[in-house]
């Protein structure tokens, strides 16, 4: 019956782990893991009982509360740092069961045993540290670039073999005699983790972070054969070998073999372009300047913008924003590119955006993600599907290399060494036969990177030089806001505004009445305004003739759209809007990706994206209708004004959406009035 019980939370646990492979089902997988291990726990509990029961329940509360918190202020950047300190968390805990365990039973406990714990004292304790290395590089506190000192090799094997020679000294002592070696073999295990993790520079963390997992997972199943128990031996044993293929299959999309990640057989070259020696230091300050110390994103202010003469195309003096945009509006197929710059800006909102403008202007959109273009496996993964991006969008780099040659444009956002052909091009640099997504064969480039410097890897990117490639310099959630700003000053995109911004040369409400009769589905979302106005029985009228037009038409009812649950369900019944028609949020927000036009009538705050995308404000963390997701936006309120709770509704300014101020009932008679106009 255990064995059975047993296995069973094994497969769970296996179940869960192969639930990571897509994004869409990753959460599932992350909740059955995390429910086969607690399981785990609990069955270890009830087999053996608790001495200190009181103990256990505080640490229990203690860490429970610590996780929630911390998992609460995370932010999506700074998960890979969150993953290398919770690697080093459980390496420390693997050391501490291992010494405990030595310092009551060694000498008295079977011989794999102790051996057990004695190599789980090396392998604990230097997942510890490289991981907080790891931990401290991916936070920006420590530099990017790899630390070799002189003789660093030697002193790396010099302290590996005395470790091992302290282990095989240990296994003889007593357990007295053997505390003080037992204390050498930790510091040194330390002192081991610090150096082979020093040395790997940005382009290799993936790598590094995936071998610390594996490392993570060996000291678990040390752990388990210490204490003889099966669960925690196959459980630490599955971690280990899910990181080790990990690890693998990141060397391979590296093209370079694990020992020569960290043990390279020379120090880095210089660039081949002059850097100044503080170059490391400023680059982190404008890539960890905002969320890493609590401070909105939107304070990465135009400073950081760089001038250069690689942003001059056509006609001496003409804008490199304009130029972009023209190319974008020109193309038909375009590839984008995500690295971690964009990461650092938190740009994936924007990005995803503007590939649905793209979209909707009849362009071919793809995502191509390198496999170590994040600071940890799957890192872009995470982010476009946290933006909304389709799982389908996302191509990985030997199914999307042969297309670039066939490709109109390659938008590339915040990636500088994934697509450096100097990668193929040039021998004896940090990434020489490193596969790259291959850019630089599509007909036009566009980078929108922070700056012209070489990447992590320190070389030169060929790039930037390219005859094709035009650079968009600075921060890349800004240049993503500037193209859709320029992209939406087209008449194919909405109503056009006039040169010196005084106002729409196409009158919003003949925008909207446009893209209203072309529209196949439609949402409409009432909010209090509408309640206000007593504009349900025009927005009724409205609703009837779209859908006698042949369009589907819904609503979309937020719980606190009124002054009281259920406010809007009663608005609506009293102007004998049938109830099937009315969707509550949960059911309702998966829809509006595909939906044509989400009509909003006197709502903000539960349409107010900001909710989702900014901390700390009356409204972070609440669920909002997702119109923002919708191909067009059409809102019709008294003003533009923050609604209730202070807060400035984002998706006012937003590429995609039309504005119509005034009283909620009398726009919904004028676009009434307008349709029928139009005998439609």
């Amino acid at each position: 019956m255990n064995m059975a019980l047993d296995f069973c939370l094994i497969g769970v646990l296996i179940v869960g782990i192969w639930l990571f492979r897509r994004p869409s089902e990753a959460k599932y997988g992350n909740l059955a893991a995390a429910a086969a291990l607690a399981c785990a726990m609990g069955l270890v509990i009830y087999r053996n009982g608790i001495m200190h029961p009181s103990v256990v329940l505080a640490c229990l509360l203690v860490g429970g509360i610590a996780g929630v918190w911390v998992a609460r202020k995370i932010t999506m950047i700074q998960i890979p740092a969150m993953v290398a300190f919770q690697n080093g968390a459980g390496g420390i805990a693997a050391f501490f069961l291992s010494f405990v365990e030595l310092m009551r039973g060694a000498g008295q406990m079977g011989t794999l045993n102790e051996i057990s714990g004695l190599l789980n004292l090396a392998v604990g304790s230097l997942t510890f540290s490289g991981s907080m290395v790891a931990a401290g590089k991916l936070a920006g506190l420590l530099g990017q670039i790899p630390t070799i000192l002189a003789n660093h090799t030697r002193l790396v094997k010099a302290n590996l073999g005395i470790v091992i020679v302290l282990m095989i000294v240990a296994f003889f002592l007593p357990v007295n005699a053997a505390l003080i070696v037992y204390l050498i073999i930790f510091a040194l295990s330390i002192l081991f983790g610090i150096l082979f993790s020093i040395r790997v520079g940005g382009a290799d963390m993936p790598v590094l972070i995936s071998f610390l997992n594996a490392t993570t997972g060996l000291a678990a199943a040390l752990c388990g054969m210490i204490i003889e128990n099966q669960l925690l031996i196959a459980c630490g044993a599955t971690v280990a070998a899910s990181g080790s293929i990990l690890t693998h299959m990141m060397c391979r999309a590296m093209n370079r073999s694990l020992y020569h990640v960290f043990v390279p057989e020379k120090a880095p070259d210089k660039p081949v372009s002059p850097l100044d020696e503080n170059r490391d230091e400023k680059a982190e300050k404008r890539l960890f300047p905002a969320d890493l110390q609590g401070s909105e994103p939107e304070q990465i202010i135009d400073e950081t913008r760089v001038e250069s003469k690689k942003n001059e195309t056509g006609p001496s003096g003409s804008d490199p924003l304009k130029t972009a945009a023209e190319k974008i509006q020109n193309a038909k197929t375009i590839i984008v590119v995500p690295g971690y710059g964009m990461a650092v800006a938190q740009a994936q909102f924007q990005v995803k955006e503007l590939a649905d403008l793209l979209e909707s202007l009849g362009k071919e959109v793809s995502f191509a993600i390198h496999p170590v273009a994040g600071r940890m496996p799957g890192h872009m993964n995470v982010l476009l599907a946290e933006a909304g991006v389709e799982y389908d969008k996302l191509v990985e780099m030997d199914e999307v290399n042969p297309s670039f040659s066939q490709t109109d444009l390659c938008l590339v956002i915040g990636a500088c060494d994934v697509v450096n052909p100097a990668a193929m091009e040039t021998d004896g640099s940090p990434i020489s036969g490193m596969p790259i997504l291959n850019a630089h064969e599509a007909k036009q480039v566009i980078c929108c990177n922070l700056d012209d410097q070489p990447g992590y890897s320190g070389v030169d990117n060929a790039l930037y030089h390219n005859s094709s490639t035009l650079m968009l310099l600075g921060n890349a959630r800004q240049t993503m806001e500037q193209l859709l700003g320029e992209l939406t000053e087209t008449p194919s995109t909405g109503p056009k505004q006039s040169g010196d911004g005084s106002g729409p040369e196409t009158p919003p409400i003949d925008a909207a009445l446009d893209r209203l009769m072309s529209a196949r589905k439609i949402i409409i979302i009432p909010g209090y305004g509408m309640a206000r106005a007593q504009a349900q029985v025009p927005v009724k009228e409205l609703a009837d003739l779209l859908e006698s037009s042949g369009k589907e038409v819904s609503f979309a009812i937020h719980p606190v759209a009124g002054r009281m649950p259920g406010h809007m369900n009663v608005l609506l019944a009293e102007a004998e809007v049938e109830y099937d028609k009315l969707k509550e949020m949960d059911e309702i927000n998966p829809e509006f990706s595909q939906t044509d036009v989400a009509l909003v009538f006197g709502a903000c705050d539960v349409v107010n994206p900001a909710a989702i995308h900014v901390e700390d404000t009356p409204i972070s963390g609440m669920p909002i209708l997702n119109a923002h997701e919708a191909k067009t936006i059409v809102v019709c309120n008294f003003d533009t004004n923050p609604g209730y709770s202070g807060v400035d509704n984002t998706l006012y300014d937003d590429p995609k959406t039309i504005v119509l101020t005034g009283d909620a009932a009398d726009t919904a008679r004028d676009l009434t009035k307008a349709i029928k106009k139009q005998g439609r």
